[in-house]
């Protein structure tokens, strides 16, 4: 099964859940359909109390996550990730969720894609004082947001605004979840309704085995901000066209 999954190379996969119930468990069981795009690492964070819970570690979401585990995740709202490395090894510090404890803001991201000015904005980054932790350019958008000004909306905004490439991003916060997807709209990422809250992830199989409906899909260039008063759309880039990756 292993060898088999590793011959696809899906470029990574996220998974979401906001305002549901055992949100961890959720998360574990849309990552367990999205096995196949990514078999190096996974983890989930969740929110509970503004506290940011997170368990991650190298092996298939079976292998490091057990209902013990999922437990102590508590919340309703909880984002994931499966992860094979494209631009930075499998050390455990390039496996995500990444997360940033701001005076302000604690945050996690979990990212599916390729930054292609990775390695100007890291070099930039570090001049400005940013320490790496690991090799992988997904921390980029982390240090980005915390050297960012205004609002949590507006922090992102101005960080995405920055990169280019083909990515597919949840934010995990107090202030809920925010989805971003790239400009061209070639990392796949969409929502579904479910019960009350929302489920979103890179493919709509996920949302099919938990019982999700009703499927959108999120636009190149777009912001998701999903929160207690509903759903806000906004965009961070102006011009934007789709260009679906096949995979």
């Amino acid at each position: 099964m292993r060898n088999r999954l590793k011959e696809l190379h899906e470029e990574c996969g996220v998974f979401g859940v906001y305002h549901v119930e055992d949100a961890a468990t959720l998360a574990y069981y849309g990552l367990h359909a999205l096995q196949h795009r990514g078999q190096e690492g996974c983890g989930i964070a969740s929110i509970n109390h503004n506290e940011i819970l997170m368990h991650k570690g190298k092996g298939l979401v079976s292998e490091v996550f057990t209902q013990s585990i999922l437990d102590q995740l508590k919340g309703d709202c909880a984002i994931g990730h499966v992860r094979y490395s494209t631009e930075g090894g499998n050390e455990i510090e390039n496996i995500q969720p990444l997360f940033a404890n701001l005076t302000q803001h604690k945050f996690a991201v979990v990212h599916n894609g390729q930054i292609v000015n990775a390695k100007e904005m890291r070099v930039y980054l570090e001049a400005q004082g940013s320490i790496f932790q690991g090799s992988s350019d997904s921390e980029i958008i982390l240090h980005l947001i915390q050297r960012t000004k205004g609002t949590f909306l507006e922090r992102i905004k101005q960080a995405f605004s920055l990169l280019e490439g083909a990515f597919a991003c949840l934010i995990l916060t107090e202030e809920g979840i925010f989805a971003v997807r790239d400009s061209n709209g070639l990392r796949p990422l969409s929502y579904a309704k479910n019960h009350d809250g929302y489920l979103i992830g890179s493919e709509s199989c996920a949302f099919e085995v938990l019982g999700g409906s009703l499927y959108e899909d999120v636009k190149p260039g777009e912001i998701v901000w999903f929160h207690p008063q509903g759903i806000l759309h906004d965009r961070y880039c102006d011009v934007c066209e789709a260009h679906i990756c096949a995979m």
